[in-house]
């Protein structure tokens, strides 16, 4: 019995040793460790959090279109004074250009270099067509794949998104009508010169000069034989006008389309000695007419500048690209572009311009 009850002692105090060591502190001490540690990850949500925005810095570089301006020809005195115009549009805005184009008037040539600068990757396209239809395959494949394409002496061309124009049809026969009447004084007679008969944009100019001279000059007068044709040809027209002088005694002016027809008519004007008593313009290159202006013989004529014109251009790609929506009275940012009209694809400036004495050393084409 006495055996049993100390056994029974004995087991009681183990028990008791077992119960007091389930009571010891390394349990709390983990729980403090836990406690502690649990921050740490607020802490670096912290840090990290402001890091987000960093991966957004790249996009800048998005924003800034690769741009393509395909001239006609390089070297040609006309397109080496559009570059200086693309040159002009670079160091005011800051965006880089491509200027490319092939070396000869030559259509497939000029295809060529767009299709390499649309595989490239442009964004921004701007050209103007050795032949319109030769390019429009290349320029459908260009907006197909979201490049802008902008044109300009490409008015009849159905894949681009706009083409550029210095002025319509009206516009430029009523400044040129304009020029002539302040020449004559506004009244004598005169007659008109186109480069063919069959040649559209210079029927079309003469015609809206014969317009603008029955509206607002009526002591103007157009002679009997009403148009005749230089068949673009500075030696042609010089022989006209002698013909047309002969035949009407009268005849004070002569307005011409084709920028052959200014040139030859001051050839003959000098010869006859009639300077500051019969008068001619037309469209002319100032490089073929600088003399005669600065001589007198002529007192203007009519051009656009186009180095403005690829201004304009650019700077309707660019608002494109940034995405304005192009819509009549917008100003691209050039003179004579202030207000454009819209029609379609085809934007018209105000851009015509007379080549004068003063202002013809502006221009090196």
């Amino acid at each position: 019995m006495k055996k049993f009850i100390a056994l029974l002692l004995a087991l009681v105090m183990i028990v008791g040793l077992v119960a007091c060591g389930s009571k010891s502190e390394p349990a709390p001490a983990e729980e403090k460790k836990e406690e502690t540690a649990a921050p740490a990850p607020a802490e670096e949500t912290k840090e990290e959090a402001p890091a987000e925005p960093a991966a957004e810095e790249p996009a800048p570089a998005d924003d800034t279109p690769v741009i393509a301006f395909v001239p006609k020809v390089m070297g040609q005195a006309w397109w080496d004074y559009v570059q200086t115009g693309v040159e002009a549009w670079v160091a005011e805005s800051g965006y880089e250009v491509i200027y490319k184009g092939p070396t000869e008037v030559d259509a497939a040539a000029q295809v060529q270099i767009m299709t390499d600068l649309v595989n490239q990757g442009v964004d921004i396209l701007c050209f103007s067509p050795n032949d319109p239809g030769a390019c429009e395959q290349i320029c459908k494949q260009a907006r197909d794949a979201g490049i802008i394409v902008i044109s300009t002496e490409a008015s009849t061309m159905e894949n681009v998104d706009y083409d550029v124009e210095a002025f319509n049809d009206a516009g430029l026969g009523g400044f040129l009508m304009d020029e002539l009447a302040k020449m004559m004084g506004e009244e004598g007679e005169y007659c008109t010169m186109v480069g063919s008969m069959t040649m559209e944009s210079h029927n079309n100019w003469a015609d809206a000069a014969v317009a603008r001279q029955k509206e607002a000059y009526p002591n103007m007068t157009l002679v009997a034989d009403e148009r005749v044709s230089s068949e673009s040809d500075a030696e042609r027209a010089y022989q006209l006008t002698k013909e047309l002088k002969q035949k009407y005694p009268n005849l004070k002016g002569i307005l011409g389309t084709s920028s052959f027809d200014a040139p030859g008519a001051a050839r003959a004007i000098d010869e006859l000695g009639l300077t500051g008593q019969m008068f001619a313009i037309s469209v002319a290159m100032p490089s073929e007419t600088r003399d005669y202006l600065k001589a007198g013989v002529l007192q203007a004529v009519g051009l656009w500048d186009p180095a403005v014109t690829a201004k304009a251009m650019l700077n309707l790609a660019l608002q494109m690209y940034q995405g304005v929506e192009p819509a009549s009275g917008m100003d691209l940012g050039e003179v004579g572009y202030e207000a454009v009209e819209i029609t379609g694809s085809l934007v018209v400036g105000n851009g015509a311009l007379a080549i004068t004495a003063e202002n013809v050393d502006n221009f090196t084409f």
